[in-house]
């Protein structure tokens, strides 16, 4: 209690009832009935007040004004802990590979606070560690997905009362500008060409991402029946099993109808029937992921930075700068948005435009005009 905390309180007729009025020591102010309307019963219920007050005691009606009395006093809520109750109580409606990866991230991220509590945290340590996650290399679209998870978890706590706390992502939080929001690499021909001629167990696979744009996922979870007619049927499959259970469904549950082109549907054929999966493990089950075999694909060719998901990026620009598609059915083929297909998936190849441009074909194009509605340039 504070040594200067003066506890007295004050009556005034209201109406046809007294009210009592009094300051807390945090210094807000409570202004309340008695339920009297007699002045020496009014005088005292006051009394009896101040006393209270006196003696550090406050009624529920007090705490909702002294937030920090309720924190103080109650249980305290672990940063830890406080994870733990939102990741259970959200988790209706996360699959259970998004509950999976959530968790572990946000799980990461908190242990990073060099804090006790949730109501110690400031939008300065948000501020710190997004600070020191970007001195560690993350990239900039990471940083923001972060902050995002952040301000989710701070602002569930916040509105369900388990802290009283205010949410200290609700501040600006600066994100340092790195490598840009999204990943803008083409790779090469000559790099799609090395390592889809590589004989190994995963080379089948790798070339019908490459000639697809699928998602590793949907080539992983790929079934014999799927295939109809040389359409790919990209759809939500209640029966498929994966790591997570049985379910399996494309990414925000958006199917398609994915014609193969000849090299794509050259590599389905050409598929051994052992499994019901098309690229199974040497002895049939599903596989899981690619990553040691991708990793010795690429130190095999002194590949460095090319990633799984780059050939998303190459077939679009095929799609697109070869094939003469459309950003809507370049979209629609690779399982996009326009949107996102314009801003993640079509990088500019300077090669292209170089062989698109040629010396004096504004001017030719310009003489052919004129010449065509009689106008000497």
């Amino acid at each position: 209690m504070d040594v200067f905390y003066d506890p007295r309180c004050g009556i005034y007729l209201n109406g046809k009832s007294y009210y009592i009025s009094y300051y807390l020591p945090n210094g807000n102010r409570v202004c309340r009935t008695l339920g009297s309307k007699n002045r020496k019963v009014a005088k005292r219920l006051m009394h009896q007040k101040e006393g209270s007050l006196l003696n550090g005691q406050f009624d529920e009606r007090d705490i909702k004004k002294m937030p920090e009395l309720r924190t103080l006093n109650g249980p305290r809520l672990r940063i830890n802990e406080a994870a733990q109750e939102y990741l259970y109580a959200t988790s209706a409606g996360r699959k259970p590979k998004t509950q999976i990866n959530d968790s572990y991230t946000l799980l990461s991220l908190v242990s990073r606070f060099q804090k006790e509590f949730v109501d110690e945290i400031k939008l300065y340590d948000i501020q710190i560690l997004i600070t020191e996650l970007h001195e560690e290399g993350k990239a900039q679209a990471s940083l923001k997905t972060y902050l995002g998870i952040l301000k989710k978890f701070f602002g569930w706590l916040e509105e369900s009362g388990l802290a009283e706390i205010k949410n200290p992502v609700k501040g600006k939080v600066i994100i340092p500008n790195s490598s840009g929001l999204v990943r803008d690499r083409l790779p090469s021909f000559e790099e799609v060409a090395v390592l889809i001629s590589d004989e190994c167990a995963i080379q089948p696979l790798v070339r019908f991402l490459a000639f697809t744009g699928c998602r590793v996922g949907e080539a992983l979870h790929m079934e014999w029946q799927d295939v109809i007619d040389g359409v790919w049927m990209i759809q939500r499959k209640p029966n498929c099993p994966t790591a997570f259970g049985l379910g399996w469904s494309p990414k925000w549950d958006k199917s398609r109808q994915v014609p193969l082109i000849k090299e794509a549907l050259e590599v389905f054929v050409s598929q051994p029937r052992i499994s019901r999966w098309v690229f199974p493990k040497t002895n049939g089950t599903r596989r899981g992921s690619l990553k040691r075999s991708w990793g010795s694909m690429k130190e095999r060719n002194r590949i460095v930075d090319f990633q799984l998901k780059d050939f998303r990026t190459w077939f679009n620009h095929l799609l697109k700068s070869y094939f003469g598609f459309s950003s809507k059915e370049a979209a629609s083929y690779i399982g996009n948005s326009p949107r996102i297909n314009e801003v993640h998936y079509d990088p500019v190849s300077i090669e292209l435009v170089s062989k698109k441009v040629k010396d004096g074909a504004a001017t030719k194009l310009l003489q052919d005009e004129t010449n065509r509605i009689g106008i000497a340039a």
